[in-house]
Formats: C-alpha cells, structure tokens, sequence
C-alpha cells in the first residue's frame, strides 16, 4: 500500500471520530464513548505504518482535536480526568505501538541484509572456487602439455633423420629413372613419395615448434617488439597466398604501434598461424583485420577476425588442444603454438564470440614492453 493511501486512511480514521463526536448529542453517552474508543484505531494504524514518529504525531493531533470537548462536550458516565488519562493512553498506545514497530521493522531489515551478505559471500565463494577449479585445470593441461612437448619432440627428431634419408634416395632413384621411359598410364611412384615425405616434414616441423613454444627467446633477439611492424611483415609474407584466394588484411597501425614484450619472432609466429587459418578458412576470399581493443598501460588487447564461416559452438572448446584440427590436411597445431606462445610470455589468447556469429573472432593480451 502507498505511504499516501496509509496516511490518508488514518486521517479519513481520525476525522470520522471526531466529527461524530461534534455532532453527537451530547447527552448520548454511550455514543459518546464508543466514538472515544475509535480513537485508538488510526492511533494503532499510524504506531505500525509511521513507527514512533507516527504514532505519537497522530495521538497529539487527535488529542488537540478531542481535549475541548472532552472537556466541555458531553455528559456521561466518566469524569473528567478519566477522559484526561484517556487522552494520555493515546500517547503511550501511539509511542508503543511505533516502538514496537520501528523494532519489528529494525529486525526485518538486519534479516534483509544478512540475507544479501550471504547471498553475496555465497557469490564470491561460488567466484573463487570457479577461478581455482579453473586455474587447477589449466595447471592440469599445463603438466599434460609439457609432457606431451617433450614426447614428440623427441619423436620429431628421431623420425626426422630416417625421413631425410629416405627422401634423398627417392630423389636419387627418381634421378635416374628419368633416364628411362615410364610406361604410359603408370603413376609416378617416385613424386608422389616426395610429395608425402614433404608433407611429413612440415608435420614434423609444427611439432617441434609446438614443443619449443615455451623456451625462452633465441639469445640474440630482445624481449621487444613491435605490434604495427610484426603484422605488416606477416601481411607481407603471405601476400602470394592472399592474392591467390582473394583475401584482404587490414590493421589499425596507428592505434597498434606499441612496443610488447615477446620476441619478434614469436609474436610472427602467432599472427602467421591466425592469419594462415583465415585464409585457409576463406578459399573464395574474404577480410581478416587486426584492430586495437583496449590498453591500459599494463597490456595490450588486440582482436584479430576474419569474415569467414567461424568456428561451431561445439567446437570451440577444443580449437586450442593440440592436434585437433577442422582441416584435411592440418596438424592442429597452429592455435596450440600460438596459445603456448603467448602464455609462456605472460599473455592469453581466446576465442571471442563476434558481433554477427558468422567469422572468427580471437581476444589477444599482449604485455606492453617497459
């Protein structure tokens, strides 16, 4: 109810008593006595809605309303100073009817905001046991990846040399088979093994890079580079197979030439396999653009997207797991170096949803450089 209705039910209250009371005869003693009685009605009324104030205010009011003719109106059974003391229960009814409710009201509050402590400490409980279930995760996939890196690392190795050996003498038998005709309608056994052991080393090249992503940067190159440049030199390289597929890439420069702190060629290495991935992920062409997020002098916040078919909601929990892969030809290890990269040098990278749902869209954290 509004505090509005509540008062003017009091007043309406209030006023029907003491009109009665005026215009009652004043040999009509009973009446006279009952309309005394309603008296306590808005008094308790205004005691319960208003607390103390109320309730004290209202019995004043109707005090000075009821104390003339009290004392001059009406003849009955009570003398005067009954009526007195009848006027002065109105006074005591009123401040204890607030009090009591001013404590009833004091304790609905203090359950009111136990409540939403607890809700609130439930809250960032429930906060901070997500953040460690979450950080022990990632600890988790940490010591698996690490292990997982030394593992095919050193398969990488020990495949790599037979596989070079092999690859030399297919070139040496394809040499001399030259001199020779081949039958007519019968393959070329010969490249299409170079052609696979070619493909096995580029294999064997995203795993080793995928098991190196977290050593530290190469003795002769700084902790230092530069966003704009990295991305220019990454257009730059790629701009055959851009040309080719029809692909566009844009950057903010301006906004984007700050100083990170990741070795150049790494950052390279990052944006190469974004970039890679967006072409590959537009065969009939398309925009991939690098632009300036936010900086806030601690970090760098880039978004890099691409205006392809983007990536299935039930697949973008595993883009960044190594060797999982949407690509006929991929290793699944181009998101996983980049990830690596970026973690072993206090940055992060993730999968972003995009304004249309329809391109790719990844957040990256950079460490700005001191």
């Amino acid at each position: 109810m509004k505090r509005t209705h509540q008062v003017g039910i009091v007043a309406a209250l209030a006023a029907f008593a003491t009109i009665a009371h005026y215009v009652t005869d004043v040999h009509d003693g009973t009446a006279h006595d009952i309309y005394q009685r309603l008296y306590y009605f808005p008094v308790v009324l205004a005691g319960l809605w208003f607390g103390v104030r109320g309730g004290v205010t209202t019995a004043l009011l109707i005090a000075i309303a009821y104390f003339p003719h009290a004392i001059h109106g009406w003849h009955g059974p009570y003398s005067l100073s009954y009526r007195v003391m009848e006027i002065a229960m109105y006074l005591v009814v009123g401040w204890l009817t607030g009090w009591l409710s001013d404590r009833l009201r004091a304790a609905n509050e203090a359950e009111r905001r136990a409540r939403r402590d607890s809700e609130a400490a439930y809250a960032n409980l429930k906060t901070k046991a997500d953040e460690l279930f979450a950080l022990e995760e990632q600890v988790r996939r940490a010591d698996r990846l690490a292990a997982l890196g030394q593992l095919t690392a050193g398969l990488a190795h020990e495949i790599r040399n037979p596989l070079a050996s092999i690859k030399t003498s297919v070139e040496l038998l394809a040499a001399k088979a030259h001199l020779h005709e081949r039958p007519e309608g019968e393959p070329d056994f010969a490249a299409i093994i170079l052609e696979e052991t070619s493909r096995l080393d580029r294999i064997l090249t995203d795993v080793l890079q995928f098991a190196r992503a977290e050593q530290s940067r190469p003795s002769d190159e700084p902790q230092r580079a530069n966003f704009a440049e990295a991305a220019r030199r990454v257009f730059d390289l790629t701009e055959p197979r851009r040309k080719e597929t029809g692909v566009r890439a844009s950057i903010d420069a301006e906004r984007l030439n700050s100083a990170v702190a990741i070795c150049p060629s790494h950052l390279h290495q990052v944006l190469l396999n974004l970039l890679l991935n967006a072409i590959d992920a537009m065969p009939n062409g398309g925009d991939f653009r690098v632009a300036f997020s936010e900086s806030d002098g601690e970090r760098l916040t880039v978004i890099v997207e691409d205006s392809g078919p983007g990536i299935p909601a039930d697949l973008a929990r595993k883009i960044f797991d190594p060797f999982f892969s949407t690509k006929d030809q991929g290793t699944g290890l181009g998101l996983a170096i980049a990830e690596r990269i970026l973690d072993s040098h206090g940055g992060s990278i993730a999968l972003a949803p995009s304004d249309s749902g329809a391109c790719s869209r990844f957040v990256l954290r950079l460490p700005l450089a001191k």
